[in-house]
C-alpha cells in the first residue's frame, strides 16, 4: 500500500512526548512490512538541517483556505536507520522556536490556523510529488480537519480518488477546541460548523472532526477504546465516539528496538541483556553518581514524566516520605505545572542523598535512568497507551503502574507464589493503593533478590518490537479499504 502518515511531531526531530518516538518507530515497521510510507510533519525551528541532511525541495507553493493563500516550502529527507522519506513543511505559522508553545509556555492563539495550513500543505505536497495514497494515516487534533478536506474540497480529485483515512487517538484529552472567530479566514461553509459535523457548542473541535469523517479510527490500546466511550474518560466526545464504535480499533504501540535497547543503547555507561545484568548495576552506579547521589545498594526508584495531575504525582507527592522510609533512592525527570516542580524540589532539598529532581528534557538521561533504575513508576490517572512502562521492561526495570489504559493492557500484576506476572498493579486512583504497590515491589526487592531477578529476565524477554503491531495495523488499513468498497 501507499501511505501517507502525518503527524505534527517525529522523533528524532521534533519531540515533546510518545507521540514522536510513535512518528518515528512506526513507518519504520510498516516498511519493514513491503509498504511505500512517506512522512509529512512541520519544520519547526528546533529542527536541525544540517544534522540530519535535510535538504530544500520546493519552495513558492501556496496552501489555500477560504481566500487565503498561506506561501510554504518543502524539505526532504530520511528517518534515520531507514529509507523512510520524511518531508518537512515550512511557513511563517509553523516555523517558530516552539512546537506547541511559546517562550513563556503558553499555546499559541493561532493554533487553529498553524495546523490548518499545515493541512493543506500536506495535501499539495502529495499532489508534487504524484503520490497517490491509499490510506492517510493522521496523528491527534492537529491533523484533525485532514479527512474533512478529503471529503469535501479534495473529494473530486483523481490523485484521492481511492485514498482512505485512520484517525489514530494518542491522547482525547487534547482535542484542539477553538471558538469559531479563530477559523473565520477558513471560510469553511456554516453547514458544516454545526454540532452534527465540526461544531462543538459553538466552537470547533479538531479531533470531533476527526472522529467524523475518518474512514476508520483508532486508539493506542484496546483499553483505552473503551474506556474514551465512557463520560469519565471521554472528554465530552464519547457519544460521537460510541456512534462510530464498529469503526474503532485499538493497538498497543510497539518499540523501537533500534533506539531503545540495553544492548545496543549508546547512551548508557555498559550494554547488557537478560543473560547478564552486570551491566545494569554499573549502568546505576553511575547513574548514582551523574546525579550526586549516594552509591547505595537501596533500591532506585525512577520516574519520566509530564509533570501534570493526570500522571498521579499528587499520589506520589502524598506518600512520598512514606515510600523514602522504605529505604529507597527516588529520581525523576520531567517538566511541567510549575506547582509539582515546585513540591517535588522541596521533597529533594529534604532528601538530598536519596532524591534527584531534574526539570528538564534529555533524551540521554531518560535512557540512563531507565537503565539505572530497578523500579519504574506509571501511577497514570489515565495513559492511553503509555510507552515508558515497556521501556522499562525492556531495559530489566520492574514497572509500578496503575490499572488504566495501556498500562492495563501490557503490565499484569506479580504473583510471588506462582512467579507470574511482570509489574506490580494498583486499581483505585489512591495513595494508600499506590504504597502498597511500592511496598510489594520494594519488599521482593530486597527479601527475595532470586526471584526480583527471574522477575528481571522473564520481562526483558517479553516481545515489544512493532512486528505484531504492525501486521496488526496493516489489517486496519485493509479494512478501512475493504469498508469503502462495500460502501459504493
Amino acid at each position: 500500500m501507499n501511505i501517507a502518515f502525518i503527524s505534527a511531531e517525529v522523533a528524532p526531530f521534533s519531540k515533546t512526548g510518545g507521540l514522536g518516538d510513535v512518528s518515528s518507530a512506526f513507518p519504520k515497521a510498516m516498511e519493514n512490512l513491503g509498504h511505500n510510507i512517506i512522512i509529512i510533519t512541520p519544520l519547526y525551528k528546533v529542527v536541525d538541517l544540517e544534522k540530519y541532511n535535510i535538504k530544500l525541495e520546493m519552495k513558492d507553493l501556496y496552501a489555500t483556505y477560504g481566500n487565503k493563500a498561506e506561501i510554504f516550502e518543502y524539505y526532504s529527507s530520511h528517518l534515520p536507520k531507514s529509507e523512510v522519506p520524511i518531508y518537512f513543511v515550512k511557513n511563517s505559522y509553523l516555523y517558530r522556536d516552539g512546537i506547541y508553545v511559546d517562550e513563556d509556555g503558553e499555546d499559541y492563539s493561532d493554533s487553529p490556523i498553524r495546523f490548518l495550513t499545515f493541512i493543506k500543505s500536506v495535501f499539495i505536497i502529495l499532489e508534487q510529488l504524484g503520490f497517490e495514497p491509499d490510506i492517510i494515516h493522521l496523528n491527534d487534533w492537529h491533523t484533525g480537519l485532514l479527512p474533512f478536506y478529503l471529503k469535501t474540497e479534495y473529494s473530486g480529485k483523481k490523485l484521492f480518488s481511492k485514498t482512505r483515512s485512520v484517525f489514530t487517538i494518542h491522547n482525547i484529552g487534547y482535542q484542539g477546541i477553538y471558538p469559531l472567530e479563530t477559523i473565520e479566514d477558513a471560510e469553511i461553509p456554516d453547514v458544516y460548523l454545526d454540532d452534527d459535523h465540526l461544531g462543538f457548542y459553538e466552537q470547533i473541535n479538531y479531533m470531533k472532526a476527526a472522529i467524523r469523517y475518518s474512514d476508520i479510527i483508532t486508539t493506542v490500546s484496546s483499553k483505552y477504546a473503551e474506556e474514551i466511550q465512557t463520560k469519565k474518560f471521554g472528554y465530552g466526545l464519547e457519544h460521537f465516539i460510541q456512534e462510530r464504535s464498529d469503526d474503532l480499533y485499538g493497538i498497543v504501540h510497539g518499540v523501537d528496538l533500534t533506539v531503545w535497547n540495553p544492548k545496543t543503547d549508546p547512551h548508557i555507561k555498559r550494554n547488557y541483556d537478560s543473560r547478564n545484568l552486570k551491566g545494569k548495576e554499573e549502568c546505576k552506579v553511575l547513574l548514582q553518581k551523574i546525579l550526586g547521589l549516594d552509591v547505595s545498594d537501596k533500591p532506585l526508584i525512577g520516574i519520566i514524566t509530564r509533570l501534570a495531575t493526570q500522571k498521579g504525582l499528587d499520589i506520589v507527592l502524598k506518600k512520598f516520605d512514606d515510600m523514602m522510609d522504605l529505604g529507597v533512592q527516588f529520581v525523576l525527570l520531567g517538566t511541567g505545572e510549575q506547582i509539582l516542580e515546585e513540591k517535588l524540589k522541596r521533597k529533594e532539598k529534604k532528601h538530598p542523598d536519596d532524591v534527584s529532581i531534574n526539570i528538564a528534557f534529555d533524551n540521554e538521561l531518560a535512557h540512563q535512568i531507565e537503565a539505572g533504575a530497578d523500579i519504574f513508576l506509571m501511577p497514570s490517572r489515565y495513559e492511553p497507551c503509555g510507552l515508558n512502562q515497556i521501556y522499562s521492561m525492556i531495559y530489566g526495570t520492574v514497572p509500578v503502574v496503575r490499572k488504566t489504559g495501556g498500562l492495563s493492557d501490557t503490565v499484569l500484576d506479580y504473583d510471588e507464589e506462582k512467579e507470574e506476572g511482570n509489574g506490580f498493579v494498583f486499581e483505585r486512583i489512591n495513595a494508600d493503593d499506590f504504597l502498597e504497590a511500592v511496598t510489594r515491589a520494594v519488599t521482593l526487592f530486597k527479601k527475595q533478590p532470586e526471584k526480583w531477578k527471574k522477575l528481571q529476565k522473564r520481562i526483558m524477554n517479553l516481545d515489544f518490537s512493532w512486528k505484531k503491531s504492525a501486521k496488526q495495523w496493516q489489517k486496519v488499513y485493509e479494512l478501512a479499504i475493504i469498508k469503502n468498497k462495500k460502501k459504493k
